[in-house]
């Protein structure tokens, strides 16, 4: 879609060329989202392209992805054979896109759109992931991921900050996980996301939820939990009038399929661990 508002296009090289930011600014990374609808508050796209943010990297600490990092590059890179936990963020990718827009969009431009039924927030909250938010004048400050989004199409960035960096530990990426996602049509905007991480090792369990909330929730357990202790979690964590209500679903179907889900993942989780 063209954006008929927009009157200057700039590719910096450098983050000191940039200046103070701007009303009317907006960082364009894959553009995927921000050219599929009107965006007649926007009037200038600065293409973070130019400044080399698209690194992918694989350290003995962990895993490092930069702001223009897209979604493919996920399901294309050796991972040690200990890391299982990356198949959270792989599930992430299949469930939200088709071939073009994963070879389009990026990771972190997913996180920052902070739509409910994001796919990857929920991953990165049971993988403990930490993000590095960059402003324009070279100052940056770290925060969780279970901080950084707020509510539906909120999150804390504050104006010209963006989500310069993720970083996920590799230890957390030894957990065993598995990903739940359910939605009424096979490609439609999901109702439900459960994502449940399982440590063989200390019998942790860590579940983040999204899709049925404005903003994803990490319930953590210690030891694995029963049927009764998930259901009493899910209810104090997330009650009924927390849920989202739609022409899709009410709040009521939203956390009753959360549910369901939540035990169909922990159990997943724990039989993979045992697998293995």
């Amino acid at each position: 879609m063209d954006l008929h508002s927009v009157t200057a296009y700039w590719q910096p090289t450098q983050l000191n060329e940039i200046g103070p930011w701007q009303p009317g600014w907006a960082w364009l990374a894959g553009g995927t989202w921000l050219f599929s609808e009107p965006q007649p508050q926007i009037t200038t796209l600065i293409d973070m392209q130019g400044l080399g943010w698209s690194e992918l990297e694989i350290t003995v600490e962990g895993l490092s992805i930069g702001a223009g990092c897209v979604m493919s590059r996920l399901l294309e890179m050796p991972y040690p054979d200990r890391w299982t936990g990356i198949t959270a963020l792989q599930s992430a990718v299949h469930e939200l896109a088709s071939f073009k827009v994963q070879n389009m969009a990026t990771i972190a431009g997913n996180l920052c759109l902070a739509l409910p039924a994001g796919t990857f927030a929920p991953a990165m909250l049971v993988l403990g992931a930490s993000y590095e938010l960059l402003s324009p004048d070279g100052t940056s400050r770290q925060v969780s991921a279970a901080t950084f989004q707020t509510g539906a199409r909120r999150t804390i960035l504050r104006p010209g900050e963006v989500l310069r960096k993720i970083w996920v530990p590799a230890a957390n990426l030894e957990w065993r996980v598995n990903y739940q996602r359910l939605c009424i049509a096979a490609f439609g905007i999901a109702l439900s996301i459960v994502v449940t991480a399982y440590n063989p090792r200390t019998h942790q369990v860590r579940v983040g939820i999204g899709a049925c909330v404005p903003a994803p929730r990490l319930i953590e357990f210690d030891p694995v939990p029963d049927d009764n202790a998930l259901i009493a979690a899910l209810n104090t964590h997330i009650p009924v009038s927390d849920c989202l209500a739609d022409e899709l679903a009410s709040a009521l179907y939203r956390h009753h399929v959360t549910q369901v889900l939540m035990q169909r993942s922990l159990q997943a989780a724990i039989e993979q661990g045992n697998a293995i």
